[in-house]
């Protein structure tokens, strides 16, 4: 019961952290007549503080998991590209049946949004994408939504409150639940079952590394290789 107890509690602090740290971090600048010209560095700041708290919340189970995951590096870089491979082909498919289902409804579907690095020339801004979007954000999503709920519940239980608290996330974030019912619950589709699958990985090998490293590789890869296969 206890540990119940903590796990909840880091988990609600989790997500007020990743939910709010932006909003109130622009707001105490303002407050303190602070000015910083580039958005992207006041962003980048913002999340590494995320990224900090995170990590303090989670730190023994972070590092645990990592120092397993490199005592068979080379085998289990190849495992999480394999999960990650399995992963963009789900929701590959996912999509394309998400996108009939929102048409037969005659709903709009936002679809899941990816940034391609390899569209950008070098610059400080690329470098800051690379960091916060391909590093940062996947990790402090995967830690609090897959970790964080996985720590209280059981296999099966775990992986559909994983799905269904990110895809409530998700859409707080799209729109702040400013939408029609059906715009909301066609919308929630991917996003719950992406991280439906991530927990199922990580419940799987019982080490977050894994769901960490292949959602990495799917932030980074997913965007190349939908033009590559769905728009030639």
């Amino acid at each position: 019961m206890k540990d119940i107890l903590v796990n909840l509690i880091k988990l609600i602090l989790s997500i007020l952290v990743i939910t709010f740290t932006e909003e109130y971090f622009y707001k105490l600048l303002d407050l303190l007549k602070l000015s910083i010209n580039s958005k992207s560095i006041v962003s980048l700041i913002v999340y590494i503080l995320i990224f900090i708290i995170i990590f303090i919340i989670y730190k023994s189970e972070i590092t645990s998991a990592f120092a397993k995951y490199k005592h068979k590096l080379t085998t289990n870089i190849f495992y999480s590209i394999i999960c990650f491979i399995v992963l963009f082909i789900a929701m590959m498919i996912i999509n394309y049946l998400v996108v009939a289902l929102a048409k037969g409804f005659n709903i709009t579907y936002e679809g899941l949004s990816f940034i391609n690095i390899f569209d950008y020339q070098f610059s400080f801004d690329l470098i800051v994408i690379i960091i916060k979007d391909i590093i940062i954000v996947p990790f402090i999503k995967v830690v609090v939504f897959v970790l964080g709920i996985n720590n209280m519940c059981s296999k099966k239980t775990g992986m559909f409150f994983s799905g269904l608290l990110y895809s409530l996330y998700a859409i707080y974030v799209m729109c702040h639940f400013n939408a029609s019912i059906g715009y909301i619950l066609i919308n929630m589709i991917p996003y719950y079952l992406l991280f439906n699958i991530l927990s199922f990985i990580y419940k799987k090998n019982n080490n977050i590394g894994y769901s960490i490293i292949s959602y990495t590789l799917y932030e980074l890869f997913t965007s190349i290789l939908m033009r590559r296969f769905l728009w030639g």
